[in-house]
């Protein structure tokens, strides 16, 4: 691990040298290959900087938008995105719109599968416009995550979802197409069902809190599918871990998949075990 820090001091270094861009950061991605977590609410950057220098972590995922996202997000702005980038972190961004219509959620998606897809597509929509809000600019590429919640098993809420995945999947394919991908339960959300849409997500994040870092140990999920760098898990839930004198409310995750602004690669990293 002390390897490894040095070597993340060096980029964050190296990068705000480069300190003439503005407020923004690059479109795209890079493959991940490593530890990660999400926290309700975006840290300040003093808290990501010191994040950054005494944890494991290599990226974050943060809530940009939806109608269900939980927390304000009062750090959350386009110079945000730019001071934590040059630090050295990348992103999961994550979209949290209307939910299963089984659920209880006050925003639900239509039984109606044709609905469904249209309101997908408009979620779509209002993600690509937060991502502009933050920086990202019109450029291709950019990995953004849809956060589905568990639902009950039942056929017609099932169907309704995976339309509306579908909806969001086609509508981030429009140029200039992005990246998408899905967070949920890899078994109460059915992640498995989008493995069989006509298009499929480019990438999930699997909620399976057993602990277990790989990115290939995934309940109810099929070894065959997402198999190209396309894997993100949440192995551990809802905890407070302090690092740096400073302590975050966190889940834990890890990547074998395409995170917002770049990547690192650690090879030997717990995330990508077979």
């Amino acid at each position: 691990m002390r390897s490894i820090r040095s070597s993340r001091s060096a980029l964050a270094a190296a990068l705000l040298l480069c300190g003439s861009a503005a407020y923004a950061v690059p479109a795209g991605n890079g493959i991940m290959q490593g530890k990660g977590f999400d926290a309700c609410t975006a840290p300040s950057i003093s808290t990501m900087q010191k994040w950054w220098t005494n944890t494991p972590w290599s990226w974050i995922g943060i809530y940009i938008g939806g109608s269900v996202r939980a927390c304000s997000q009062p750090n959350l702005t386009a110079n945000w995105m730019n001071k934590t980038y040059a630090q050295g972190w990348r992103y999961e961004l994550i979209w949290v719109g209307p939910q299963a219509p089984c659920t209880s959620y006050r925003h639900r998606i239509s039984y109606n599968k044709t609905t469904a897809y249209q309101q997908g597509k408009a979620e779509a929509i209002s993600a690509y416009k937060a991502l502009q809000a933050l920086g990202f600019g019109t450029a291709k590429g950019t990995p953004v995550t849809y956060d589905m919640e568990a639902y009950p098993n039942n056929s017609s809420c099932r169907a309704a979802v995976k339309s509306f995945m579908q909806g969001w999947v086609d509508q981030l394919a429009v140029a200039p197409a992005q990246v998408a991908g899905v967070y949920g339960s890899g078994c109460g959300t059915y992640l498995s069902d989008f493995a069989t849409m006509a298009r499929p997500p480019r990438f999930i994040n699997a909620a399976d809190w057993d602990r277990d870092p790989s990115t290939w140990h995934l309940s109810c999920i099929s070894g065959g599918h997402w198999t190209h760098n396309q894997r993100f898990k949440q192995y551990r839930g809802d905890h407070n871990e302090t690092w740096g004198g400073v302590t975050l409310n966190i889940d834990s995750n890890c990547a074998n998949g395409p995170t917002a602004a770049g990547g690192h690669l650690f090879p030997n990293s717990s995330c990508i075990a077979p």
